[in-house]
């Protein structure tokens, strides 16, 4: 029905998509009209008016505006948060349209629009009493806080329930709404660890099961208590420093509001996508300045469904932003910027990367002095970022620390896919500075680190570690957990002594400060004396002579926090002996204890998949066991030594003096079938007899052109190029001569492609936009795509970019990614679409690491086709351990799969495989009974079938017994000799 002139037209509830393009914001609204949240509906002219019920104590003022021209259309406006970003529909603005859709009757019409209405002529005049109005609300969410805090300080949490809790997070929905940003973001943290534990649900590592982490929770209540009276004081009268301002309450900063940045040389060196609890998408670039050493992040934060029709804030990696303009918000580091002016932009080069090992901090100790110093503001942001030098990683248990020159360590968190990742970036390089942020888990300080700037063959390079969620991190160890963690972290005896007194204090709160009496404070006081802590001994002691628990909650707060500090300092920089540990030949970067053994490669592995070491032990192990072997063995069994990426550094030193024997190796693992890493290795050892000189280097090199050339296999063609990129280098009369220079040209074009669709993969909002660029740099075939690929597979929102992530990485030969596709495929039982993704990737892949869990996989029934192939990808490498199986597992035989798995390979090294067995078993007593499966495995093809036939009868002619001669004759009909039943 069309509309008089000022009024609004009448729709059908068909025609709401119409005007909201968003599917889920119309679906909010109308689950929000469904449920009666909508008050006041009203129609004045041209105007629809309503109030909507929110989490805060007042209603949202919503309205929409209904124009003819160009075509017919309404705007909505409402007071609700995201009003902010001007979009047409928020969701109680799709309400109150499908109110006028489905009820146009409930609309009372109106002489004028209602006060305070957006639009509305009163809107102007209610301004001062608006203003007046939001103190009140801040000062009387403050109150309420101050409340929660001193019931549960008096109390404890022994009598919380759901109902409580439920009223806690609409405590913290309505501070949002009134502004008191980090108040809002605590009370959901407490009301978060509260219903976790009525559900008896998981907890940090080292609680039991339904256990309050009362670390975690003490943490929560002395924030919450110091942020309320500092806004106590701050509704008195008392003025925030605008960066209190910007942390504790927030503010819409006005141009006018900020400072002016100019002549800025800035390179990006982490960028992140995220989606935050309440459905904001924050994208995100972390810069750091190369003439001041400061740090900057440049951030795009949208609601979720504006998001999608925004075009994404661009990543700027790989490139300086040289004379670069912008004016800087009030806030911590990293200073959030808005650019007027990006300057002139150029690669990112070796002198870029000087410049910012120039900036960094000199040391671990500089580091924990600048989290000290940022700690000193107790409403300063949990994390401070930093740049610092360190040339290793200590690997201890499952933790690694960054050491630098001096021998001083500072912790990294304890997350294995922190491990990968560093993995993955320092594998081949020399660690030269860590850029990340700095902050505290539990009570050790500790680097997340976002980058690392690393020295390669090619000279220094910038390279991704982590950046999905920049500050994202686990919860704090508790208890026992934390303590064996500080121990084996190198912590002191005063630092662990000082963290147990402050976890008993924590748990005092926990059960509350109604209880706390001198037997509980006195001995804990005596331990802090010891520990030379007169002052807070003191002030502990006193805290039970005071009559009112409540009146005892400020000074256990602060004593809580002072203690925090002292820790900090006790448990700050661990002294690694460098002279006990062993550098790991994988990554020379990283050092492990120096082992007292050398285990095989089995054991590693079976110790690997028990948890109990980690990769870079693990690769020491390798390293030893190779190099033990003499290189004649290497030589004669390339399959599987060849095939085992953990394996190719020592291969790769080994032969490299040994010339043409080596490369007579490297051409077999060339041109035999087999799996993707045995040739990977091959490359490598090419290079290392070109590298070591001598009368083979010309042969070498041919060799390398040819596979850079011709290998249809694009990871293989990418090494062979970075091979000859780093034979150039090496053998360049200077190291800045044109021999450089034209290695870094032909790099430069390709590295400018990859970091052009490696931004694309990152921010593009479109999954199909995603995939082709995930095409586009696996057909590159560039070494350089790695992080990009990996922040995909670990990252993208989409199940099917990740996936096709996993098989590009396998593409390009990522061996760092194999024990996270073993972990995968060994998940089958959890998480079938992604066991079947790793199972492509590690026959793709083709390291012999795989294998085991493969074969487990093929023997448990799981997806016989695709597990078959993966296995017959490998090569001769799977065959051993492929018949190994099926002997133990005779039933598998009747496997179609099994058969065509081993039909597929080689019929000159199936044969072969068969016939040494029966070898090894002639005058054994059940080779009779074997006999028969020897023969179907062989009956693949014509070649093995005779081999092995001819081997049975050699082997059992003269053998006593019933089955010997049956078996004999079955080889006969085998070989023809004798007719074969109908």
């Amino acid at each position: 029905m069309s509309a008089a002139p000022g009024d609004v037209k009448r729709i059908g509830a068909g025609e709401l998509r119409a005007f909201i393009q968003d599917a889920g914001e119309l679906k909010k609204g109308t689950l929000l009209y469904d449920g009666g949240q909508l008050l006041n509906l009203a129609r004045y002219e041209n105007k629809l008016f309503c109030d909507a019920k929110g989490s805060g104590a007042s209603p949202y003022k919503v309205s929409l505006v209904y124009s003819d021209a160009p075509a017919p259309a309404f705007k909505g406006r409402c007071s609700c948060p995201a009003r902010t970003f001007n979009t047409a529909f928020c969701k109680h603005a799709a309400a109150l349209l499908v109110a006028w859709a489905r009820a146009p009757e409930s609309f009372a019409v109106s002489e004028a629009a209602p006060p305070g209405a957006p639009g509305g002529d009163a809107a102007r005049k209610s301004v001062k009493k608006g203003s007046a109005n939001a103190q009140a609300m801040m000062k009387s969410g403050v109150e309420q806080v101050g409340t929660l805090v001193r019931e549960l300080g008096v109390s404890g949490v022994a009598t919380i329930g759901g109902d409580r809790i439920e009223q806690m997070e609409k405590l913290a929905e309505a501070l949002r709404e009134n502004r008191l940003r980090r108040l809002s973001a605590r009370t959901l943290d407490l009301a978060a660890l509260l219903r976790r534990q009525a559900a008896g649900g998981r907890q940090a590592k080292g609680a039991p099961r339904g256990a309050l982490p009362a670390v975690a929770y003490a943490n929560v209540m002395a924030d919450l208590l110091l942020t309320a009276r500092k806004l106590e004081k701050h509704l008195a009268g008392e003025p925030l420093d605008d960066r209190h301002v910007e942390e504790l309450v927030g503010k819409t900063w006005k141009a006018s509001d900020r400072k002016p940045a100019g002549d800025l040389t800035l390179v990006e060196y982490a960028f992140s996508t995220r989606t935050t609890s309440d459905d904001f998408v924050i994208r995100e670039s972390r810069f750091i300045d190369l003439e001041s050493g400061r740090h900057f992040s440049e951030k795009q934060i949208l609601p979720v469904f504006l998001a999608k029709r925004t075009e994404p804030k661009r990543s700027f990696a790989g490139e300086v932003l040289a004379g670069a303009r912008a004016t800087t918000y009030p806030g911590y580091p990293p200073l959030r910027v808005d650019f007027s002016d990006l300057g002139d932009k150029r690669p990112l080069d070796a002198g870029a990367l000087e410049a910012v090992l120039a900036r960094a901090l000199p040391d671990v100790g500089a580091a924990l002095a600048a989290l000290q110093e940022h700690r000193k503001d107790v409403f300063a942001p949990d994390l401070v970022p930093v740049a610092v030098l360190t040339d290793t990683l200590f690997a201890r248990g499952a933790r690694l620390s960054a050491v630098d020159d001096k021998g001083e360590a500072l912790h990294l968190p304890d997350d294995p896919a922190l491990e990968e990742r560093l993995a993955g970036s320092l594998r081949d390089a020399r660690l030269r500075a860590l850029l990340g942020d700095v902050g505290i888990d539990a009570a050790l300080p500790t680097l997340w680190p976002l980058a690392a700037v690393v020295e390669g063959p090619l000279g220094l390079e910038l390279r991704a570690v982590f950046d999905q969620g920049l500050a994202a991190r686990g919860g704090p160890l508790e208890g026992s957990a934390w303590n064996a963690a500080a121990r084996e972290a190198g912590a002191s005896p005063a630092a662990i002594a000082l963290g147990e007194v402050r976890e008993e204090l924590a748990e005092a709160l926990v059960t509350g400060l109604t209880g706390l009496s001198a037997r509980a404070t006195d001995p804990l006081a005596a331990r802090l004396r010891d520990l030379r802590l007169e002052k807070q001994a003191a002030l502990l002691q006193a805290l039970p002579q005071r009559p009112e628990p409540a009146d005892r909650l400020d000074d256990f707060i602060k004593l809580y926090q002072v203690l925090e500090m002292a820790l900090v300092r006790l448990a700050g920089a661990t002294q690694i002996d460098r002279a006990s540990t062993e550098r790991v030949p994988t990554y020379e970067s990283v050092a492990v204890a120096r082992p007292d053994e050398t285990l095989s490669p089995d054991e590693v592995a079976r110790r690997r998949a028990a948890g109990a070491m980690n990769r870079y032990v693990a690769a020491v192990h390798h390293a030893r066991y190779y190099a033990a072997l003499p290189a004649s063995e290497l030589v004669a069994s390339i399959f599987p030594i060849w095939a085992d990426g953990t394996a190719t550094p020592t291969i790769a030193r080994t032969f490299g003096p040994l010339g043409a024997e080596a490369i007579a190796a490297a051409e077999k693992a060339l041109t035999v079938k087999a799996g993707r890493v045995a040739k990977l290795t091959a490359v490598r050892v090419l290079q290392a007899v070109v590298l070591h000189g001598g009368p083979a280097r010309a042969e070498a090199t041919a060799m390398l052109r040819k596979v850079e050339e011709h290998a249809k296999d694009a990871g293989l063609r990418a090494l062979a190029r970075d091979a000859l990129d780093v034979i150039d280098v090496a053998h360049a009369t200077q190291p800045a001569g044109p021999g450089n220079d034209a290695v870094r040209a032909r790099r430069a074009a390709r590295l400018g492609r990859v970091h052009e669709l490696a931004k694309t993969l990152g921010a593009a909002p479109t999954k199909e936009e995603r995939l082709e660029a995930l095409k586009a740099l696996s057909e590159l075939g560039d070494l350089a795509a790695l992080p990009a690929l990996r922040r995909a597979f670990y990252g993208d929102v989409a199940r099917g970019v990740r996936e096709e992530a996993a098989y590009a990485l396998a593409q390009l030969g990522d061996v760092e990614m194999v024990e996270t596709f073993v972990r995968m495929l060994a998940s089958r039982s959890e998480n079938e679409q992604e066991a079947k993704i790793a199972a492509y990737a590690l026959g793709f892949l083709g390291d012999v690491r795989g294998l085991s869990e493969l074969l487990s996989a093929y023997a448990d029934g799981y997806k016989p086709g695709i597990v078959a192939d993966a296995i017959r990808a490998f090569g001769p490498v799977a065959l051993t351990p492929l018949v190994d199986l099926i002997e133990a597992r005779p039933e598998l035989a009747k496997r179609a799969a099994a058969l065509d798995a081993l039909k597929k390979m080689d019929d000159a090294a199936v044969a072969a495989c068969l016939v040494e067995r029966i070898e090894a078993r002639r005058g054994d007593a059940d080779l009779a009974d074997k006999a028969p499966l020897y023969l179907k495995l062989a009956d693949v093809h014509a070649h093995s079938r005779r081999e092995v036939a001819t081997a049975l009868i050699a082997a059992l002619s003269s053998a006593p017994g019933k089955e010997a001669q049956a078996a004999v004759k079955a080889a006969q009909k085998a070989l023809g000799v004798v007719k074969r039943s109908k």
